[in-house]
């Protein structure tokens, strides 16, 4: 559904408050349009108590940083020869990650999910973590066609990426629209 920022939030609001069920979301626009919506909406944006929204999280730089330098270095020397271990220790991470951020704050807005694909790793942890008080709003670079969620559309065309089918509930994705 295309919403403007102020709607998106809106809607959103009233989600926050269900504490039982399912609570990934997802907000589709360009690079820029969703850095606008970010400063201008989100940093506005309160939530049912009053509180403000938590800032947005840069996913690739937070994962790099949970993961230790020694387990990094090694990590990129295996890259090559050892890309399983390496998505396996990535997606390990990834969840360890998610389950801290959301130990300190139920609602979590995430941005800058390159690595993921990258990486090809495993987006369900998203689902799973996002469940019962646990609230994620992820911010997607792309747009969505028919069925499918195409991402990174503003990058050449083999960087073009399609999120997993069924990751994100209809009712649960929004793109932003500047009208």
């Amino acid at each position: 559904m295309r919403l403007t920022g102020p709607l998106i939030i809106s809607e959103l609001r009233d989600k926050l408050r269900f504490e039982v069920g399912r609570h990934l979301y997802g907000v589709l626009g360009t690079y820029e349009r969703l850095a606008r919506f970010e400063r201008e909406d989100l940093g506005q944006a309160r939530d049912p108590e009053g509180r403000s929204f938590p800032a947005a999280l840069n996913l690739n730089a937070a994962l790099l940083a949970h993961i230790g330098d020694d387990d990094l270095r090694q990590m990129v020397k295996d890259e090559a020869r050892r890309p399983q271990t390496v998505r396996y220790h990535l997606n390990r991470e990834l969840d360890s990650l998610l389950g801290e951020l959301l130990q300190r704050s139920h609602f979590l807005i995430v941005k800058q999910v390159e690595l993921l694909f990258a990486h090809n790793l495993d987006w369900s942890v998203f689902r799973t973590r996002a469940s019962n008080r646990n609230h994620v709003l992820l911010l997607l670079p792309g747009e969505k066609r028919g069925d499918q969620i195409a991402l990174f559309q503003e990058a050449t065309p083999r960087f073009h990426r399609v999120l997993p089918a069924n990751l994100l509930a209809d009712n649960h994705l929004w793109e932003l629209d500047d009208g």
